[in-house]
């Protein structure tokens, strides 16, 4: 019956090397290679490279195993020897890789196949041509693959949003720089005064946890607590002021006093009328 031949060429975008290192990578051809089912290498060289390799390969029309033993010619040759097939007789070819310059290659897939089984000539050499011609495109695909994920990361370009920042941050700078020659200052940030305590609560101390005997001296040293905090506040704010501000700042001072013993003087007053109902509530009958 003799070989049936085929022959495919393709021009691939990666370096020779990368095309001969994946097409002698046999242990990843069921991830890439289409037609192979399955790959076993059982022997090594010298250079660890595959020397006697079985493959499981789906032929069309059946799956066909068969075992060859690989020659190298590094890297632009590679040939093997048919060892033994089931539903294949013989097997001959070779892989030839062509530097085209330019991190591009040209490869040439030719193989020879005998079956061993019953099958028109026709059948039999399409699908042989299909198989072998998906086997060069398969590698096309994963060597433009490898090169692609070897090439170094070109450097991002700055983002316009950071340009625009940079730009914005320089304009200022210059206005900053000019307004400084001119004798023009910047005015500084004055601190905020101290805000105003908030009336107490009408009921506070109507909990029951003191008595209503202990109201007066309680709301009243609570009053001049306050009074005093209020008052130490304006006193801090009129120091951190500017000489110019400082008579602003004691007059709140003086007016945070005034409403500190005018809240002491309205709490004064709610505690007597608490005093007054209590004693009420204690005359006896």
């Amino acid at each position: 019956m003799g070989l049936n031949w085929a022959e495919h060429t393709v021009e691939i975008a990666a370096p020779i090397r990368t095309c001969f290192d994946a097409i002698t990578d046999y242990e990843t051809f069921p991830k890439w290679q289409s037609a192979v089912v399955d790959t076993e290498v059982l022997d090594w060289d010298e250079e660890g490279r595959g020397k006697r390799v079985r493959l499981v390969v789906d032929a069309k029309v059946r799956k066909v195993n068969y075992t060859l033993d690989y020659r190298y010619d590094e890297p632009t040759r590679i040939e093997w020897d048919f060892v033994e097939g089931n539903g294949i007789n013989d097997a001959d070819g070779h892989y030839l890789f062509e530097d085209l310059g330019g991190d591009r290659t040209r490869a040439t897939y030719k193989f020879g196949l005998e079956v061993g089984i019953p099958l028109p000539g026709p059948v039999a050499r399409r699908a042989h041509k299909s198989t072998l011609k998906a086997s060069v495109e398969d590698l096309k695909t994963e060597a433009e693959r490898r090169a692609a994920s070897a090439a170094p990361a070109r450097p991002e370009e700055p983002s316009a949003q950071a340009a625009g920042g940079e730009a914005a941050g320089g304009e200022a700078e210059r206005e900053a720089r000019l307004a400084e020659q001119v004798g023009i200052k910047r005015p500084e940030r004055q601190p905020s005064p101290t805000p105003a305590p908030e009336p107490a609560d009408d009921d506070w101390g109507s909990d029951g946890s003191h008595s209503v005997a202990e109201l007066p001296g309680m709301v009243v040293g609570e009053a001049a607590s306050i009074g005093r905090r209020v008052a130490g506040g304006g006193a801090r704010t009129a120091r951190d002021l500017s000489e110019g501000a400082a008579s602003a700042g004691l007059g709140a001072a003086r007016r945070a006093v005034g409403a500190g013993r005018e809240v002491a003087g309205a709490v004064r007053g709610r505690a007597s009328r608490l005093l007054g109902r209590g004693r009420e509530d204690h005359r006896p009958l």
